[in-house]
């Protein structure tokens, strides 16, 4: 059944021209985008996914209004591990629309960046102008402030430390609210923010618009029941700047490129000025109206208003992860990782979980990750400190290197088996999950060999099957097995035999990255087919181990969102309930790690995540119970997440930074200048014509990286350059096979602030710099890059890392050669030149 706001929509779009035009559509992002993306091609519509951890609690009734029920829908901070106890700050979100349309969910992408940052935050829905006119919405704002102020206990939020804020006629509305405060305790608010909202609607300028006579009524005349010569007290009484008193809260405005719109701002802040109350305001230049609904405008709105909110309420935010899988309720969800773990595997011993994954030509390697609980995961280090061959490394080799591996733990040892399909097949073992691992043996040369999966049987032999690349070995789709001797130190057989052979299966096409179990007497293979971004997940069995095999699809993407879920493992759980990882391919962002329930049923195959509408089929889950709760084993640690970004305390690089190549060792110090990385300016590369060289930075050896670890977040670099010659550079990155950077370069013996693109579909683009601006004073600065949905990278600088400005126009981030984008810091020139990097922050 529709809602009277519904229906009253409708009836307004199909009335005549006293209520809301036909023409005129409903206020939303999606209405936004059609009207502006002309004139601005490089925005985005910003997510409305919430980077956790956050909860989102929807549809909670507030208030009845007739027949009309109202709600809201709240955004809580989640789990941060950091032992906090204290209740969240509110931040009451209220959408625009001319004060007749729009619905709560404008602000949901506004909501869930808060609440990601700290802030409980609570989009509201109020009655519009077509249903009831002024004071109505205002009397809506506050009945909502009331009741979560009364059910500030059960949320967790702290009821003296309320904000509101709101866009468009939701600032006016947000900034009337707390210009009036002290009519009740109970809707008092302690901060406003006003996005790009009317202060006065009685100035001159203010009715030159809202009571444009050609439109009968205005949005404004028809909330406020006619023009203002017909409802001047009225007018007058929606205004802010008529109500602001020594009881209005502090206020802080984010205006757009279109004064219009914040008419009266300046008027107010003088009046609240006499009485000592605190303005802020920050403006987006060049942006349109509405700039809050899209990226890459959301994360400076969120910005300004964290900072704001944080010195107004006196509630500085512990830093928090860009996201999280720990839902805080016993419940996670997923990807467990949104980072570019690839190919993952993962098993237990004992009451702890272990992963690794693809990293091809990203040195160190094989990323070594541990569990208490299956979802929380922390990167402990990597297998692999160099790439063998040394010398074939030396430089990037986009897309190769380490490929699907496959750990073990046999004989009281770790093992990881990994591929090279250029040279074959490697194994390293280690006591200790954390290392010193051996170094890398070759146990089976071959090109083409990927996707190993050993098995040692109860018979004591021991088996390892293998998938093939057909860029090496020229043909692909089949899975072969070698018998190998029981202590992993040679091949008995001579020849692989194929065993499971996908062209001889209807519909199958790159059948690879197997796994290799035996469960109840049965040999079970676990592999993917159907391509990366588009496959299932395949098992197949048999009494023994050379087959023959049956074949069943176990998972596919049916009706979910998530494309392609395939290629991992099977992990049974310390209380026997089975698991499966497998990855998601999300392009820019890599192919990001997901968790499924998995059982088995009476037939003896398994089901992976939940069932669909195929039989026997599964399909991902979006969230599920998490398979082992804190107080149910007190070993599981608080949440954790991979680390991110760096403040460089350390003697050695942390963990989450890889080169793109083997490095030297003269390319860093973290002694040299103590809390600072040091990165010596390496020769740019030269190439040999500029139609068939390899991009200048895809062919840089001396590239440090990180993944990107969530689907929206900012990364910001604090450094400075320390030039000898013109061309000097250093550079924050979006890096994948086309990429963009922001950074410092002398030229003409002075330094400049450049921005550079290099877009093409493979290596080879060419390099065009954008923008160039001298830098005035210091010889630091803060580079920035936000990103947004679908990868949608925006670059701006500071030197005073508050205030940023916009550097060219957002770049899309790419994927690289099979793995997704990553965050790059790099530094060319002249023998002598170096840059020191202060820090790289990461937030949500």
């Amino acid at each position: 059944m529709r809602t009277l706001q519904a229906m009253l929509a409708a009836a307004w779009l199909g009335a005549g021209p006293s209520a809301l035009a036909a023409s005129d559509a409903p206020y939303s992002a999606e209405t936004t985008y059609a009207k502006l993306a002309g004139q601005y091609p490089h925005i985005a519509i910003a997510s409305a996914e919430a980077p956790a951890p956050v909860r989102v609690l929807r549809n909670l009734g507030y208030l009845q209004r007739g027949e009309h029920a109202l709600q809201l829908d709240l955004y809580l901070p989640g789990p941060n591990g950091d032992g906090r106890g204290r209740a969240w700050p509110l931040v009451v979100l209220v959408h625009g629309g001319g004060w007749r349309s729009g619905t709560r969910q404008n602000m949901a992408p506004l909501a869930a960046r808060l609440a990601a940052r700290g802030f409980a935050a609570a989009t509201v829905d109020y009655r519009l102008s077509g249903e009831a006119q002024f004071p109505a919405a205002i009397d809506d704002v506050r009945e909502a402030i009331r009741w979560l102020r009364a059910a500030a206990l059960q949320y967790g939020l702290d009821d003296k430390r309320i904000a509101i804020a709101g866009g468009s006629a939701g600032g006016q509305i947000a900034a009337l609210v707390g210009t009036t405060n002290g009519r009740d305790a109970a809707s008092t608010v302690q901060a406003v923010v006003n996005i790009d909202g009317l202060s006065d609607f009685t100035s001159e300028e203010a009715r030159k618009h809202e009571d444009d006579p050609s439109r009968n009524p205005s949005a404004a005349g028809a909330w406020l029941g006619g023009r203002y010569a017909e409802q001047e007290a009225r007018w007058r009484d929606a205004s802010p700047l008529t109500h602001a008193g020594p009881g209005s809260a502090p206020i802080l405005f984010i205006t757009s490129g279109q004064p219009r719109f914040s008419v009266g701002r300046e008027a107010l802040a003088q009046r609240l000025a006499r009485y000592k109350i605190p303005v802020e305001h920050v403006n987006l230049p060049g942006t349109p109206h509405s700039f809050w609904l899209f990226d890459p405008w959301l994360a400076p709105t969120a910005d300004a208003m964290q900072a704001f909110l944080e010195r107004t309420l006196g509630v500085p935010q512990m830093p928090r992860a860009p996201w999280s899988p720990d839902l805080g309720d016993s419940r996670y969800r997923n990807p467990v990782l949104h980072a570019d773990y690839s190919d993952p595997d993962v098993i237990r011993v004992g009451k702890r979980y272990y992963m690794t994954s693809s990293s091809f030509t990203n040195v160190p390697g094989l990323p070594l990750l541990e569990s208490g609980d299956m979802v929380n995961w922390r990167l402990v280090g990597h297998a692999l400190p160099r790439l063998v061959p040394e010398q074939a490394f030396r430089a990037p080799q986009h897309g190769k290197g380490v490929w699907a591996p496959c750990l073990r733990y046999h004989d009281g040892k770790f093992w990881i088996f990994y591929p090279d399909p250029d040279f074959g097949i490697y194994v390293v073992t280690s006591t200790k999950f954390g290392g010193p691992w051996s170094k890398p043996r070759l146990l089976m040369a071959g090109k083409g060999l990927i996707d190993p999966a050993p098995l040692w049987d109860d018979d004591g032999k021991a088996w390892l099957l293998h998938g093939w690349a057909k860029s090496r070995a020229g043909f692909n789709n089949v899975l072969s097995l070698r018998q190998m001797a029981p202590d992993g130190s040679r091949m008995l057989d001579d020849v692989s035999r194929v065993v499971i052979d996908g062209n001889t299966l209807p519909g199958y096409k790159t059948l690879e990255g197997p796994k290799l179990y035996k469960h109840n007497g049965w040999y079970y293979v676990f592999a993917p087919a159907g391509g990366v971004e588009t496959g299932w997940q395949s098992v197949f069995r048999s009494r023994h181990v050379d087959g023959p095999y049956e074949a069943r699809i176990v998972m596919e993407q049916v009706t979910s969102s998530v494309n392609g879920p395939h290629q991992g493992a099977w992990v049974r759980a310390e209380d026997g309930t089975d698991w499966f990882y497998h990855f998601q391919d999300k392009r820019a962002f890599g192919r990001v790690v997901h968790l499924q329930p998995m059982r088995w049923q009476d037939d003896g195959w398994p089901m992976i995540g939940e069932p669909s509408a195929k039989p026997g089929v599964g399909q991902p889950v979006p969230e599920f119970a998490k398979p082992m709760t804190m107080t149910a084993a007190a070993s599981v640690p608080a949440p954790a997440w991979p680390a991110i970004g760096d403040e460089f305390q350390e003697k050695r690089l942390a963990p989450q930074w890889q080169w793109v190549a083997n490095p030297a060792p003269g390319w860093h110090s973290l002694t040299e200048r103590a809390g600072f990385l040091r990165l010596y300016a390496q020769p740019a590369p030269v190439p040999a014509n500029d139609e068939a060289a390899i991009a200048a930075l895809r062919s840089l050896p001396a590239v440090l990286t990180q993944k990107p670890p969530a689907p929206v977040f900012s990364a910001v670099a604090k450094l400075e350059l320390h030039a000898v010659a013109d061309g000097d550079t250093v550079g924050l990155a979006m890096y994948g096979q086309s990429y963009a950077w922001l950074g410092l370069r002398r030229e003409h013996g002075e330094l400049r602030i450049v921005y550079v693109r290099c877009e093409a579909a493979n290596d080879k683009c060419k390099e065009r710099q954008e923008a160039s601006n001298a830098l005035p004073l210091k010889s630091f600065i803060h580079l920035r890059m936000d990103i947004g949905a679908g990868g949608q990278t925006a670059f701006s600088y500071s030197q005073d890392g508050a205030n940023f400005t916009r550097a060219g126009t957002p770049f899309t981030a790419a994927m690289g050669r099979w793995v997704g984008a990553q965050v790059g810091l790099f530094a060319t020139g002249a023998a002598g030149a170096y840059a020191d990097i202060d820090y790289l922050r990461i937030t949500p």
